[in-house]
């Protein structure tokens, strides 16, 4: 010890809340190095031995063995919690290996509040340079060449029997779910035995799907920055799975995420309207929003007090417009309500005569102000000679 050194070592001696003040900034800083996620902290291999080392003040009791054992067991890739809070702790966890796949599953934590301090030493990713980052429970389920100096390092700290006690208990069975809470917040499914009689199964989710989906939807909720491109939206909401998230597992606390996935409306609709008339029913209606506007201008231009030849000319093409859009879409209808009968064997069948496109134009939701304007246009001189003159060309 140095001059200096004793100094520091007498200065402490004499002033006691200083001395409680560097434990307690030394235990926050250790508390800072548990996570269940990467810190950005770049490692060598030689390093990660003190790592483990700066962590042990974030307790006031070195870690036991029970302590590791509790970890490994509340491990897995499934969680009963997530479908509801209620699942006894030593009967909520599951391990299932992913299908297709030689990679192993993921496995998150389930414990109690109070361990999982100690889930964070074994689960955060470790970041050692030049490699993917590792957590221990990684290097123990799927070692690699680097593996046995990371679990050296973690037994020079812990102890061997922390080391012994965690991979025993994560490379076991795991849990062995014997029953479910009885809540009725599980699915059940009977499916039918080969040799007779039913089997009762309950799906559950992995928690990858889990984490995965809220990874994904996050950039849905960001909030929009003035002059920056808008940020993706949908039909999505949050709902809390527990008033305390950690006791379902501390790696995925917060709020679980639900959106709901439906057609465009007017899919949907057109579909349904294709299939009333394959089977004899009207004619779908055109949903087609712009198709309003297009009237309601077509309609402006046959008021105008002023016109000359190059005015006419334009009317004329708006009205071409509309009504070609119309025979489009009216042979779209047609063509897919035919398809719809091949499909289903119905095999040729005659199909109801479409509406004329004044009327396919008129048949829709027209605003109270807009509707007798646009049937005026609709119904015009002007309006019915187009018409007449396009379908004799269709026919001809």
């Amino acid at each position: 010890m140095d001059e200096q050194d004793a100094v520091d070592v007498e200065a402490e001696a004499l002033d006691p809340e200083n001395s409680k003040d560097a434990a307690d900034t030394k235990a926050k800083a250790a508390k800072a190095l548990l996570s269940f996620k990467s810190l950005g902290r770049q490692l060598t291999l030689e390093q990660v031995e003190a790592e483990f080392s700066l962590m042990l003040p974030a307790f006031r009791e070195p870690p036991r063995p029970t302590d590791f054992e509790k970890v490994g067991m509340g491990s897995g890739s499934h969680l009963l919690k997530l479908t509801t809070p209620r699942a006894a702790l030593d009967q909520s966890v599951l391990r299932f290996s992913r299908t297709a796949s030689n990679a192993p599953a993921v496995f998150v934590p389930s414990v109690n509040a109070p361990d999982i301090p100690f889930a964070k030493i074994v689960y955060r990713p470790l970041e050692i340079v030049g490699r993917e980052p590792k957590s221990v429970v990684d290097h123990i389920r799927d070692p690699d060449e680097v593996s046995p100096s990371v679990l050296s390092a973690f037994a020079t700290v812990f102890g061997d029997d922390c080391l012994d006690a965690l991979r025993s208990a994560l490379l076991g069975e795991g849990q062995v779910i014997a029953s479910l809470p009885d809540t009725g917040e599980f699915p059940t499914i009977f499916l039918p035995r080969p040799g007779g009689g039913d089997l009762q199964a309950t799906p559950v989710s992995p928690v990858e799907a889990f984490m995965g989906f809220k990874n994904m939807s996050s950039a849905w909720f960001l909030k929009q920055e003035k002059d920056q491109p808008p940020v993706p939206r949908g039909r999505w909401s949050r709902q809390a799975v527990s008033a305390k998230p950690q006791n379902i597992s501390g790696a995925i606390g917060g709020p679980r995420q639900r959106f709901m996935a439906t057609m465009p409306s007017v899919m949907r609709d057109y579909k349904a309207g294709v299939l009333r008339y394959a089977l004899g029913g009207s004619f779908p209606i055109w949903r087609d929003e712009d198709v309003e506007a297009a009237v309601l201008h077509y309609a402006g231009r046959l008021d105008m007090e002023y016109t000359n030849s190059d005015i006419r000319s334009g009317t004329d093409w708006y009205a071409d417009q509309l009504i070609k859009s119309a025979l489009d879409f009216t042979a779209e209808v047609r063509r897919d309500a035919r398809d719809f009968l091949e499909e289903r064997g119905l095999g040729e069948k005659d199909l109801p005569e479409p509406p004329l496109p004044s009327a396919l134009l008129l048949r829709r939701r027209w605003k109270k102000d807009d509707q007798p304007k646009a049937m005026k246009a609709l119904t015009s001189g002007h309006f019915q000679d187009r018409e007449r003159l396009a379908l004799e060309k269709t026919e001809a």
